[in-house]
């Protein structure tokens, strides 16, 4: 019974994230009104604990359901990315963390034009783009995080995790290391660092980017604006001309 209550909040659960924003408290306080008319009232209770989700984390779980593929490939980036960056800090498999973060950042970059779209559609200011980008990034390298993504029942924003959380086992010996000498650690730790910085900075430059094509889309479409006013405004001076002749016209039928 209490496996169907689990099943039965997680459903409920999924269904409520998909939601427009809008909706979203509403249809939660209507389904714990509902579950406690039913007698089901640590159920209700539980639903109505569900946080609304802010802006970023409701882009996020539109995406799961919207581009399934593009998200699942950023949660196997992500896995990869956590088991290389934890065997890079010991030394262990450099281009494994290298072909981790450029399939990170494929999946981000197509994960980042369908969250424009997104934004666009739903009215959204821009500036959202940059905490959608961090939340996604983020809850590809827990497993909660990828649970939670995979669902796409994020609740809130959430943010990348440190160097220790992510290599966690950098006091941990590798395979290899017992046959290391002792001076090769700290440097072993310091190029994975060094790693750490250099992906955050691609993050950055992906952020960037995401902005131009924002601003550019900004422009190119105050450019249509601009061309389709101006057409409206040809397309009633010749009305007006048309008209002015045709009053012409009269006015010289009745001369004659």
């Amino acid at each position: 019974m209490a496996r169907t209550a689990e099943a039965q909040l997680e459903h409920e659960t999924d269904r409520l994230y998909g939601l427009p924003l809008n909706e979203f408290i509403p249809a939660r306080d209507e389904l714990a009104k509902r579950l406690r008319g039913e007698g089901q009232r640590e159920l209700a209770d539980q639903v109505k604990g569900l946080r609304k989700p802010p802006v970023a984390a409701w882009i996020v779980n539109q995406l799961t359901r919207e581009r399934e593929l593009d998200v699942q490939r950023l949660l196997n980036a992500g896995e990869a990315l956590t088991k290389a960056q934890a065997d890079a800090a010991t030394g262990d498999s450099p281009e494994a963390f290298a072909g981790a973060r450029r399939d990170e950042q494929r999946a981000l970059e197509r994960l980042a034009e369908a969250a424009r779209e997104t934004i666009a559609r739903a009215g959204i200011g821009a500036a959202a783009l940059d905490r959608v980008l961090q939340t996604l990034r983020a809850a590809s390298l827990t497993p909660e995080g990828r649970t939670l993504l995979k669902r796409g029942s994020l609740s809130e924003e959430l943010e990348p995790p440190g160097f220790e959380a992510l290599a966690g086992a950098t006091a941990k010996p590798s395979r290899r290391t017992k046959t290391k000498p002792q001076d090769d650690r700290p440097k072993a730790r310091a190029d994975a660092r060094r790693r750490v910085k250099e992906a955050r900075s691609h993050e950055r430059e992906l952020v960037r980017a995401a902005r131009d094509a924002e601003r550019e889309a900004e422009r190119a479409q105050k450019e249509a604006d601009e061309r389709r006013d101006a057409a409206a405004r040809a397309q009633a001076a010749a009305e007006e001309a048309g008209k002015a002749r045709r009053q012409a016209e009269v006015q010289l039928e009745k001369l004659k």
